[in-house]
């Protein structure tokens, strides 16, 4: 009784441990938790949770689950912890199984807690990876196997961050093992070994890949970029935040992120048809950590009113864009958006296939288009006519204040 009750506590305090990735904007949210200052906690979280941060999600459940700076409230503790088990947060997974173990909040249902108790403990998380070793030697979420449970105590017991908990879970390990069969012993080594490996590939930890563009279109904090950006990114970070991918087209390539809310600054959308011959401004961060880390600026005219095989969605644009360009906001004159940089033509493509070199041929996917889908997802942005021409320069400072750089980690 001991024991479980210590497994009960902890299970309320994991909530605490920084399992997965919470970024940088979290640390003032943990470090008022972590002073007892709930109230502090509660609303820094709850910014963090609506944007869709699954740190903070699985720190509000545990909150409204244990009345920590708000009264207990079950609706909402099951709605947030939820929220953050749907995004893979192992955290709240094991969070959620010991609620279906226990019957906090939920009725009881074992072999729903073990299935979560299964995704906690390939997260590598030891209390987890213990649970689910009792599961097996009793045989609570409907298949008692012996081996398995040896394997799952084993993987708790060596589990760096198991603590305490590690003792505990040698020796229930050292007792299943003086009664396997050789057979039995060699199973389980199999699958130690095997979940070992699949460990080592699920745990590597994100690195940045790649890099692109978007900038601020509303007060909310949305931020707009191209899909391709964001596409296949384990993690999206806009420094110091790892922030969610709200929406994604593919046939457009366009994608939505969330930042927070409350901006003062963000982009106006031009209300007007673009001629040809207008200059424009490109504003973005290509080649970052080849070139400086600021924004840079680029310009040049609309040369086209369409994109290749005629494109009714693209704009040709003469101005220079380079990788890293992609998302960034296409300015007019007056510092309104017109467009989403896209791509530039592939050069050495074009010369194998013409004998010359194109020069300055780029696309950006225009500005309605890009309207349309922010309008279909219930982002609404500010419009206004373009009468007056400003300097690039002050186009450039305006552009400054929302433009972003995306990273995009896997």
């Amino acid at each position: 009784m001991k024991l479980l009750l210590t497994l009960l506590l902890m299970a309320v305090l994991i909530a605490l441990a920084p399992y997965g990735s919470a970024s940088a904007g979290l640390s003032e949210g943990r470090a008022a938790y972590a002073r007892g200052d709930y109230s502090t906690a509660i609303s820094e979280f709850t910014a963090l949770a609506e944007a869709g941060n699954a740190y903070a999600q699985r720190m509000l459940g545990a909150m409204y689950r244990q009345g920590q700076g708000v009264a207990k409230n079950a609706e909402h503790a099951l709605y947030w912890t939820q929220k953050a088990v749907k995004q893979g947060d192992g955290g709240a997974q094991f969070n959620l199984a010991n609620m279906y173990e226990t019957g906090d909040l939920v009725a009881k249902n074992f072999p729903l807690a073990a299935k979560l108790y299964q995704l906690a403990a390939r997260a590598d998380i030891p209390l987890a990876q213990y649970r689910l070793g009792v599961f097996f030697l009793e045989g609570l979420g409907g298949t008692r196997d012996r081996v398995r449970a040896f394997v799952w105590f084993s993987r708790a017991a060596v589990n760096e961050r198991a603590g305490g908990l590690a003792a505990h879970a040698a020796k229930a390990r050292d007792k299943i093992g003086q009664r396997l069969s050789e057979t039995e012993k060699a199973r389980g080594a199999q699958l130690l070994q095997r979940m070992l490996a699949q460990s080592a590939g699920v745990s590597r930890k994100p690195a940045k890949q790649s890099t692109g563009t978007g900038f601020i279109v509303s007060a909310d904090g949305y931020i707009l970029t191209n899909n391709h950006v964001v596409a296949g990114c384990k993690e999206v970070h806009i420094k110091p935040l790892v922030v969610p991918v709200v929406a994604t087209d593919a046939k457009r390539d366009l994608a939505l992120l969330k930042v927070g809310a409350n901006f003062k600054r963000f982009a106006t959308f031009r209300d007007g048809a673009i001629r040809k011959g207008e200059s424009v401004v490109v504003a973005g961060f290509p080649l970052h950590g080849v070139l400086a880390s600021d924004l840079k600026i680029t310009t040049g005219t609309v040369s086209g009113l369409a994109g290749p095989g005629n494109n009714a969605t693209l704009l040709q644009l003469s101005a220079p864009i380079q990788k890293g360009n992609s998302g960034g906001p296409l300015l007019d004159l007056s510092g309104h958006v017109i467009g989403v940089v896209v791509s530039k033509l592939d050069a050495l493509k074009m010369a194998r296939a013409t004998g010359d070199i194109p020069q300055n041929v780029n696309f950006a996917i225009k500005g309605d288009v890009a309207h349309a889908f922010l309008a279909e997802h219930d982002v609404a942005v500010v419009t206004a006519q373009s009468t007056a021409d400003l300097p690039p320069a002050d186009v450039a400072e305006r552009a400054q204040l929302y433009t972003a750089l995306i990273e995009c980690w896997k």
